[in-house]
């Protein structure tokens, strides 16, 4: 075995930024997004949360219990998060596209917006950034761009007094225009990501058990 602490990595902060579907891809992780990406801003201290589901299913056969192959079935690539900011960028796409509109001339100004009957597609670039700042001088950029999402699940939102308004989505990505091959892109400059990340020897680290708090 080979441990490395200097590996670990803590997403200490972070965004969630939409642009319309296909816009380019970023190109690289450190420079900010610029128009048309617009950011979601701020959100829940449990951040974004990734996740992927490859479902599989294995072949039956007469003469033995054991499949000889597995047939794949689908490919999901989730990214969720709970939004505190009740803005237009937001509201849109929760409400799958709504957007407000000032009616009248009176004064305070009045915004209205429609909730349709009937849910349309609303697709849309995503882009997850996340930055793990381990010291002055070391710090890692990471960035998933996902060239076609849209919203599959949004969280009940409560109104009222004890806390804020949130807004919480899932977005999934959705299969990639003709003569792409992939649903997602990661950007990163943080060397830990290739094979071969120097690691120390577990000899070297400190092990802890019940009877012995710390045991060399």
């Amino acid at each position: 075995m080979a441990m490395n602490s200097a590996l670990v990595r803590v997403p200490g902060t972070g965004e969630v930024s939409l642009a319309p579907a296909d816009t380019p891809e970023p190109a690289d992780p450190i420079a900010p997004l610029a128009a048309p990406w617009v950011g979601l801003g701020l959100s829940t201290p449990d951040g974004t949360t990734l996740a992927r589901k490859v479902e599989k299913e294995g072949t039956e056969h007469w003469q033995q219990l054991t499949p000889a192959r597995y047939i794949y079935k689908s490919q999901e690539l989730t990214v969720a998060s709970v939004f505190q900011e009740t803005k237009g960028e937001v509201l849109s796409v929760y409400f799958g596209g709504m957007k407000f509109a000032a009616v009248g001339t009176g004064t305070p100004k009045v915004y209205r917006a429609e909730i349709s009957s009937i849910p349309k597609g609303d697709v849309r670039a995503l882009c997850v950034d996340w930055i793990d700042s381990v010291s002055d001088t070391e710090v890692y950029h990471h960035r998933l761009y996902l060239p076609r999402a849209e919203v599959s699940e949004t969280e009940d939102a409560q109104w009222g007094r004890t806390q804020e308004a949130r807004w919480g989505m899932k977005f999934s990505a959705l299969a990639p225009p003709k003569g792409k091959t992939y649903i997602a892109v990661w950007l990163t400059d943080d060397p830990a990501v290739l094979f071969g990340a120097p690691a120390v020897a577990t000899g070297a680290l400190d092990v802890l058990t019940e009877d012995h708090p710390r045991v060399k």
